[in-house]
Formats: C-alpha cells, structure tokens, sequence
C-alpha cells in the first residue's frame, strides 16, 4: 500500500523505511497460504473468495476507524494481507484448474489482469490521498471492495475446483 507512506509521514512524521518494515507483516499471510490452499481444494474456491473480501473490508474498516493509532494500523495490514493472500490462492488455484495444457496463457493474463489491479487501485488511491487524504484511500479501497463483492454475486466462483483432468 504505496499510500501508507503518505499516512505515515503525515501521522507520525516517519519515513517509508518504516512503511517497509510494517510490509513485514505480511507474513501471515505466507504463514496462511497453505491452510488457505486446503480450504480452496478441500471446501470451495467461492468460500476463500468470500472470505477474502471480509478479511480486506474488516482490514479498510480499522484502517479507517482506529487506524490513527499504529496498533490499528498493524491489525489493519494483517487484515489487508490476509485477505489479499486468500484471494491470491483463490484466484490462482481456480485459474490452474481450467485447463492443464493452456496453464501458462490463462496465468500470464491473471497476471496481468492482477498487476493492472494493483496499478488501477494505486492510481485511484494516490489521487484519493491528494484531494482526502487517509479517507479518501479508504473511501476508494470500500469502492474496489463494492466492485468485487457485485462480481462475488454476480459472477459466482466455483463452489469446486475443475478436475483438469477428467
């Protein structure tokens, strides 16, 4: 999140030195991958998906309320990375299981598709923090955060991952 270099700077007057050591907090998510890589086979990629938008809402939800204090901040990005790991397998997972022998072109366009996301959301958000600050990114993340639950809805994931090879 490139904008809590801003908030940090703006809040506490620290550098994005420190921005980079709270990135250490992401992992938990690493630790949680694999637990999450058993939920999508095990239960439903569509559970992991919903799940994810919760763990990155609740995340934009502290960030937003009680994320002028750094423990809001740290819960906050614990939050984010965990939704955002469970999204990540999720998404992969599903985008493997829909054909073996064309894996690595349906990965190079969920790759792209991912890295545009990422430049889309930060685009928004850097001018978000320009005209509201720490509010306006919150105010783009709940927007992001619509989007992906309409295309939860109406675009439904899988409830069980393709078996490539039946």
């Amino acid at each position: 999140m490139v904008n809590l270099s801003f908030y940090l700077a703006d809040q506490y007057h620290l550098g994005s030195n420190v921005a980079g050591l709270l990135g250490l907090l992401g992992i938990a998510g690493v630790l949680a991958a694999p637990m999450i890589g058993n939920l999508v086979d095990h239960r439903s990629p569509r559970l992991t998906l919903g799940l994810s938008i919760g763990f990155s809402s609740l995340g934009f939800l502290i960030f937003w309320l009680i994320g002028h204090w750094m423990l809001g901040l740290i819960i906050g990005i614990v939050l984010l990375d965990l939704g955002t790991q469970f999204s990540q397998v999720s998404n992969q997972a599903i985008v493997q299981s829909l054909n073996r022998q064309q894996s690595s072109r349906n990965n190079s366009v969920f790759m792209f598709s991912y890295f545009l996301g990422g430049s889309l959301g930060t685009m928004f958000a850097t001018w978000a923090w320009s005209v509201a600050q720490w509010a306006g990114v919150c105010w783009v993340a709940v927007g992001f955060l619509v989007l992906s639950l309409i295309g939860h809805f109406v675009l439904r994931a899988p409830e069980r991952l393709v078996d490539p090879e039946s």
